[in-house]
């Protein structure tokens, strides 16, 4: 059986073949941890997982064989179906049937086994993505300034550290029914997509702080924000979390009086001398932001835009519509007086929904992505199906797994 060797997709393997699925998995992830030459040698997919984070590779620990073989433990994952109500199949049954793309959209949800100590591993094992160094670092920062509850920390302007936050708290552990699904969907609001994760919470407007990717094996582009302020919209706030944080308190700063501005100002200054300590950025857009941005495609309604692969024009074309009049075609769906009125509004969609699936036979599974976003971004429940749709077939064809499994939760 062919298949290539990846941590989080694993369930996807038939149980029969777990066995040689976890050994193959294994060998990965420890040339992954030790060996950069090793790494290199590796399938692309594999190679992508390390990008974006090489400033700090020197500074990563070295992690014991025991903790390494409690890593690669704790991923066996029980695989259960999303419909409860659906029996399980023998291994034959999953041996012999293909899936479609129908299945690749409806999913399972998994039951996660017993944490790793090392919280990087831990958080990876339940959120499904590899947190940055920055984001331990900030931990650090506000354990020095609130030892007690580091999640804290940032109460005097507003934001506590939440999601993957939580693992480090220990919150995490009242979950009773250890799935998947509860854990990529802790504090992740109704617009986030699967490209933003939600590590700091603001206390109004539903405010959030969160890292924004563009490949699940890739380490994050950017640090941005969303609001309830302006529905569905990321705003990038800095390529770390650190910049994220002092650019909202920047922001805050200016709207409050100086009574409260003196606090905010004190909380400033001892993340931006942690930050220059250990040499981040807090620039709100730096070389690598800019970079990333001559790589996007599509602006998308959520304005982070998305990147895909693009070689001799395959990869990404453009939709056969403005975006002025996508969401007027998108309203006009959503404000029908009736379900006939509805099905004829939706034709126009449905066209273009053809033409996504057009670009996808001949590889340009960038278009269906951008549609698929879109309509998420645009919010309806009448969407879901089709965007679940386009975004589990636009991820599949370029090895996105994990964005699946957060999107089917």
């Amino acid at each position: 059986m062919a298949w290539e060797p990846h941590v989080n997709g694993l369930a996807r393997v038939p149980v029969s073949h777990w066995n040689e699925a976890f050994e193959e998995a294994a060998k990965y992830i420890s040339k992954r941890l030790y060996s950069e030459e090793d790494f290199e040698e590796t399938d692309e997919r594999a190679k992508r997982s390390k990008l974006g984070d090489e400033e700090h590779l020197d500074e990563e620990p070295v992690i014991s064989e025991a903790v390494l073989r409690e890593f690669n433990d704790s991923y066996q994952r029980i695989p259960i179906p999303l419909d409860s109500s659906s029996a399980p199949q023998s291994d034959c049954e999953q041996e012999d049937t293909e899936e479609t793309e129908e299945e690749v959209a409806k999913g399972q949800d998994f039951l996660v086994q017993d944490s790793p100590e090392e919280a990087r591993f831990s958080i990876e094992q339940k959120f499904l993505l590899e947190m940055p160094s920055d984001f331990f670092d900030l931990w650090e920062c506000c354990s020095n300034i609130n030892k007690e509850k580091p999640e804290e920390a940032l109460l005097k302007a507003g934001l506590t550290l939440v999601g993957p936050y939580d693992v480090m708290t220990g919150k995490l552990k009242k979950i009773k029914e250890r799935k998947v699904s509860h854990y990529v969907c802790h504090w992740r609001y109704y617009y986030d997509p699967p490209e933003f994760m939600t590590v700091i919470a603001g206390d109004k407007d539903e405010f959030h702080i969160g890292y924004y990717r563009d490949d699940p094996f890739h380490m994050p582009c950017f640090v941005a924000s969303m609001s309830s302020v302006k529905q569905g919209q990321i705003k990038p706030l800095g390529e770390n979390i650190f910049a994220g944080v002092c650019s909202y308190l920047t922001q805050r700063m200016k709207e409050e009086n100086p009574f409260k501005k003196a606090p905010l100002l004190r909380l400033y200054k001892e993340i931006e001398s942690f930050a220059k300590k250990k040499d981040y950025s807090l620039l709100a857009v730096t070389k690598n932001m800019k970079k990333r941005n001559k790589k996007v495609v599509a602006k998308t309604f959520h304005g982070a835009g998305i990147v895909v692969p693009v070689e001799n024009d395959v990869g990404y074309r453009e939709l056969p519509e403005t975006y002025g009049n996508l969401k007027k075609m998108l309203q006009k769906v959503v404000d029908s007086k009736n379900e006939d009125e509805q099905i004829k509004n939706f034709d126009a969609i449905q066209e273009i929904i053809t033409n996504v699936q057009f670009a996808f036979d001949e590889g340009d599974s960038g278009t269906g992505i951008e549609l698929g976003l879109n309509l998420f971004t645009f919010g309806g429940e009448v969407f879901h199906k089709p965007l679940m749709h386009l975004l589990s077939v636009g991820y599949d064809l370029l090895e996105r797994d994990p964005f699946i499994d957060i999107l089917q939760r």
